[in-house]
């Protein structure tokens, strides 16, 4: 019998990413020749949509992007796998946002530049007179990269909607404190879980304690994700535990954990999900991304999703 789709909402970044490399040297403050290694869609909320789309479920995206080639190429990417692009926001005068790394000579990044300004228009006077529709989506997967009075209103309005936070980084991480209580499922590294809570994590004990004090804001499910260490999850249902990164013949990492986060949030936002399926699934989702160049596995299929969940161990800590 096939599992249902889930229908989920994704407010946050969609922009383009750009990777240069030095051909020699890097100087600061010089003029550098580079090399252009690719160019190609990112931004957090976009990469966790597009795979979760991939894993079959019935997605919706909510961004602004400028009135430019790059606002059309990320819109029409999206539609092209299905994804309803009805809310996404072009914005006249406006330029799409985007991230540029620029590489050393030894592939080491020497700068990173974000231009993240078009996320900053999308305020509670453009989203409220949407605020019906957009509760019409059972599950909203919001990132960071929103104002935080958009997400504190988000948070005020969900009525009887899911919300899920995707943390995005440690200098934004902060938006989310208001609304902790008000939260649905966290899912956020060590360094922003730090951030949400003042307690330093280097080890699983410290990544227990600081996921113990989240649930006592009120989130019902936490996550915090450990890089190459693992993963420690809670919930009433499953309670504590740590779980072990599945064997992966690396590649790139890059995009790893937007994916773990699909793989969760697809498996989660079904019928009677359990927390320990949903995070085998983004365990599963992450190794494969892992072994993908790039941050999307264009090519998923249930069968190899579900056969690589199958691996995965937990290891409770209560």
């Amino acid at each position: 019998m096939n599992t249902p789709s889930a229908n989920i909402l994704c407010f946050g970044a969609a922009h383009f990413d750009r990777t240069l490399q030095c051909t020699g040297r890097f100087v600061p403050a010089a003029s550098n020749p580079v090399r252009t290694l690719h160019r190609k869609p990112g931004g957090v909320a976009r990469n966790i949509a597009v795979h979760l789309r991939l894993l079959g479920n019935n997605i919706a995206m909510l961004s602004a992007v400028g009135d430019d080639g790059d606002g059309e190429h990320v819109i029409a990417a999206l539609s092209e796998i299905g994804i309803d692009t009805r809310r996404m926001m072009k914005l006249e005068g406006k330029h799409t946002a985007g991230y540029t790394a620029v590489l050393d000579e030894t592939g080491e990044l020497a700068l990173g530049m974000m231009d993240a300004e078009v996320y900053d228009l999308l305020t509670i006077d453009r989203l409220a007179p949407q605020l019906t529709n957009l509760k019409a989506w059972p599950w909203w997967m919001v990132d960071a990269n929103l104002p935080v009075e958009t997400i504190s209103w988000l948070a005020d309005n969900k009525g009887n909607t899911k919300l899920c936070a995707a943390t995005v980084s440690p200098s934004k991480a902060v938006r989310f404190r208001p609304v902790l209580d008000e939260l649905d499922l966290l899912i956020t590294n060590q360094a922003e879980a730090s951030i949400l809570t003042g307690i330093e994590i280097k080890e699983i004990a410290q990544a227990k304690t600081a996921i113990q004090l989240l649930r006592g804001k009120g989130i019902p499910d936490v996550v915090i994700t450990l890089g190459a260490t693992g993963v420690v999850s809670s919930s009433s249902q499953s309670g504590t535990a740590f779980w072990s990164p599945l064997a992966t013949r690396l590649r790139d990492v890059n995009g790893a954990g937007d994916a773990f986060y699909s793989g969760f949030l697809s498996a989660f936002s079904k019928p009677h999900a359990q927390m320990d399926d949903a995070v085998a699934n983004g365990l599963a989702m992450a190794s494969l991304t892992a072994e993908t160049n790039g941050t999307t596995v264009w090519n998923l299929s249930q069968t190899t999703v579900a056969e690589r969940a199958a691996q995965a161990e937990k290891k409770p800590l209560d």
